[in-house]
């Protein structure tokens, strides 16, 4: 199986090594860099993310857009950010007997789903979800790893089963794809405010307090963004939550936890590239008033980073008013 890996930073590089461990898979990452594509094919290494690890040495870089062509499978693993600037380069040689699958986390700043845009720009419904709880420093140490694969149908499906053979990735599947795509955006949110709640509360008890009402507002959200409540169980949803919420190599946690702290200054809020920001600000824009009453949390957290304050104070009376 042919497969084309467009992002060669921590997830991309991880990924494609890993795949490139099942002998019946040619795979290809892309870079733009003549650099870096020089040093995976030649030395095998991407130093600048994994400075210790050597890749496979049937992991192949290109530079060539065109090369996407070849590909029977298109991994996608990019920011969300520079998801619409990066993908028009590779649309034209993309065609809809390809399957697409979507590793990117975030939503659109127009509100859409990275797998709606796509669907859009590539013409074509061949596009999955691949999203789970796992960090690319793991992956590339071969640790058992779950993801959630969001599909269509059958085929997609034993496609990617198929590729990830003899992998450290182990694989769950549901059809509702959209619940896929919303968690991994709810996810980075709620970590940062989790990620305060672990400063300012020093009791367990009242810590987990919070947490239940974080899962309450996930699934108003889910809810409100079409996802089956089944997804939140699934490691995509469960699952990737509490990694991200609960693990400090989690930049969302960290930021939150640095906000916790008191340590933030809100002359930093525009320089913030962390993705639960950018994308609390657009889940926002998207709700009612009447759905905003519902999620207290998030209102709070919102108002933080929407104001100058250097502080947030959470209140459980008026969280659970």
């Amino acid at each position: 199986m042919n497969i084309f890996i467009i992002g060669s930073g921590t997830f991309g590089t991880a990924i494609a090594n890993e795949l490139a461990r099942n002998i019946n898979n040619k795979v290809t990452i892309f870079s733009r860099s003549e650099e870096k594509k020089n040093e995976i094919n030649n030395f095998h290494t991407n130093k600048k993310y994994f400075p210790k690890k050597k890749l496979s040495h049937s992991l192949f870089c290109t530079n060539e857009y065109s090369d996407i062509q070849n590909a029977d499978v298109i991994f996608l693993a990019l920011p969300s950010s520079s998801i619409i600037a990066n993908v028009k380069f590779f649309s034209n040689y993309i065609s809809s007997n390809q399957l697409v699958v979507n590793l990117s986390k975030g939503i659109l700043s127009n509100g859409r789903t990275i797998i709606e845009f796509l669907k859009t720009e590539l013409k074509s419904d061949n596009i999955v979800s691949l999203k789970g709880p796992s960090f690319a420093v793991e992956i590339i140490e071969r640790a058992d790893t779950i993801l959630t694969l969001g599909y269509s149908t059958k085929k997609q499906k034993e496609i990617i089963f198929k590729i990830f053979n003899s992998t450290c990735i182990y694989l769950e599947s549901t059809q509702d794809i959209n619940g896929v795509e919303i968690l991994g955006v709810v996810k980075n949110i709620y970590a940062i405010l989790l990620g305060i709640v672990d400063e300012q509360f020093s009791f367990t008890n009242s810590r987990f307090m919070i947490l239940s009402k974080v899962f309450d507002e996930i699934k108003v959200l889910n809810n409100e963004f079409n996802g089956d409540t089944k997804t939140l169980f699934l490691a995509c949803g469960l699952g990737d939550i509490c990694l991200t919420s609960f693990n400090n190599l989690s930049r969302n946690r960290t930021l939150g936890k640095k906000i916790g702290k008191g340590c933030y200054d809100s002359k930093e809020k525009n320089m913030v590239v962390v993705e639960g920001v950018h994308s609390l600000k657009i889940i926002m824009s998207l709700l009612d008033s009447t759905t905003q009453k519902k999620l207290p949390l998030l209102n709070k957290l919102f108002l933080f980073f929407d104001s100058e304050l250097n502080e947030i104070e959470l209140d459980l009376k008026e969280i659970y008013k």
